[in-house]
């Protein structure tokens, strides 16, 4: 086998794939970290486009139906965990130190503002101690963040999850060409 026919056996979808994976990681990182709305929507508009790209180049390879398992378990596991993490009811610290909490309820059903009481041990009745109060609006803004910062770790999630899906689809559907296609069109 001469060089040349070595370079024509490589897949034209490999800097495309090493592309969506740096990408994929990257954005994890970022998402356990600090992420801001511009960051989610710059990894989905490059996620989609190296996606699309990459579906248009794409060739069933021997491991396809192993990678494309893989990226299914993956993004299954993407998929229900921003679904746990949407409907968990989440309770935030009221204190740097010390049992006292506040129940915030979930991202879907959250806790109306005016019902959020400070809690002790994970108890559900208002505690009975010598603390001194805690201001509603601190209450307030403590529950506001904790629900805020679940609901973007929950969109993060969702979007790296479809991602994924779109990937293991692509390993495990035979590509057709646009030959094939065209031929297929003219019978009918």
């Amino acid at each position: 086998m001469t060089l040349e026919e070595k370079r024509d056996n490589r897949s034209p979808t490999t800097w495309l794939t090493v592309a969506f994976w740096i990408l994929t990681f990257s954005f994890v990182y970022l998402m356990i970290g600090i992420l801001d709305w511009w960051t989610a929507l710059v990894f989905a508009i490059a996620g989609v486009t190296l996606t699309y790209f990459w579906w248009q180049k794409r060739l069933h390879s021997q491991a396809s139906v192993l990678f494309g398992f893989t990226c299914a378990c993956f993004a299954a596991l993407a998929l229900v965990t921003s679904g746990a993490t949407v409907f968990m009811p989440i309770s935030a610290a009221v204190d740097s130190v010390g049992p006292r909490r506040v129940v915030c309820g979930s991202v879907i059903n959250p806790v109306p503002a005016d019902e959020l009481t400070v809690t002790t041990g994970g108890a559900s009745e208002p505690m009975m101690q010598s603390w001194p109060e805690v201001p509603q609006t601190s209450l307030q803004r403590m529950c506001s963040n904790q629900l805020s910062y679940r609901g973007g770790r929950a969109a993060g999630l969702t979007l790296v999850g479809l991602l994924l899906a779109a990937r293991a689809t692509g390993h495990l559907v035979t590509p057709t060409s646009s030959g094939t296609v065209r031929a297929r069109t003219h019978q009918v």
